[in-house]
């Protein structure tokens, strides 16, 4: 079996393990690491990750439940503390990285269906 801690370290890991639900989630993360100060409603959100606005609302519903994301008035904007926002840098970070992404990604799939 793959050594996933060892590849990517045990705060990424509960990251993970706690706050990324699905490849969505991701997807979403990574978006919100890289443009800070964006702030938009779920259909401008939808446009820029490709998705459609119903498949982000749980997701989305899911990182403001972690104090990761906040809405308000309809707008989305990314407000983590700044030790998560030091977490999600090293998880974006770890994407960077083809042996760490390839573990996240394994992490994440085991997630969404254990059998995998």
């Amino acid at each position: 079996m793959y050594d996933l801690e060892g590849v990517l370290g045990p705060a990424v890991m509960g990251f993970v393990d706690q706050h990324v639900r699905s490849l969505l989630t991701w997807d979403i993360l990574v978006f919100f690491h890289r443009n800070p100060d964006a702030v938009l409603d779920t259909e401008g959100l939808a446009s820029r990750l490709g998705r459609r606005a119903e498949e982000l609302e749980p997701e989305v519903a899911a990182l403001c439940d972690s104090r990761i994301l906040a809405i308000a008035g309809g707008l989305i904007r990314y407000k983590p503390s700044p030790e998560m926002r030091d977490t999600i840098g090293r998880f974006v970070e770890s994407c960077q990285d083809r042996g760490r992404r390839l573990a996240l990604i394994a992490l994440v799939l085991h997630k969404i269906n254990p059998a995998y």
